[in-house]
């Protein structure tokens, strides 16, 4: 099961684009640590570690262990994309919308 966690936190940490010094200072888990989870010994966090880790990655303890809970990946998309969308310009954001609606036409 560590290897589905060393997985997902990967992907996680890829999607998000956040480096393992940004979680490190985010969640306060060592460096080091974090670095454990992902090598080759799969170190599986605590309890507590996997919250911290889930909530600064905007998922769940469930999906980082399991890779279930789509729910939640889901929300984290949509959250994602309104914080992109809203670093657009009013106009870009114009035709992103335009676009987007030519392609539900189809």
């Amino acid at each position: 099961m560590s290897s589905i966690f060393k997985d997902n936190l990967r992907s996680e940490l890829n999607y998000h684009d956040i480096s393992l010094r940004q979680l490190s200072d985010t969640t306060g888990i060592p460096y080091r640590t974090i670095e454990n989870y992902l090598s080759a010994r799969e170190t599986m966090p605590t309890a507590d570690a996997a919250v911290k880790i889930a909530k600064a990655l905007n998922t769940t303890v469930e999906f980082l262990i399991t890779g279930s809970n789509q729910k939640d990946k889901l929300a984290s998309n949509i959250q994602k994309s309104v914080r992109l969308f809203s670093k657009l310009s009013e106009a870009d954001q114009t035709t992103f919308i335009r676009l987007m609606e030519g392609i539900l036409r189809k």
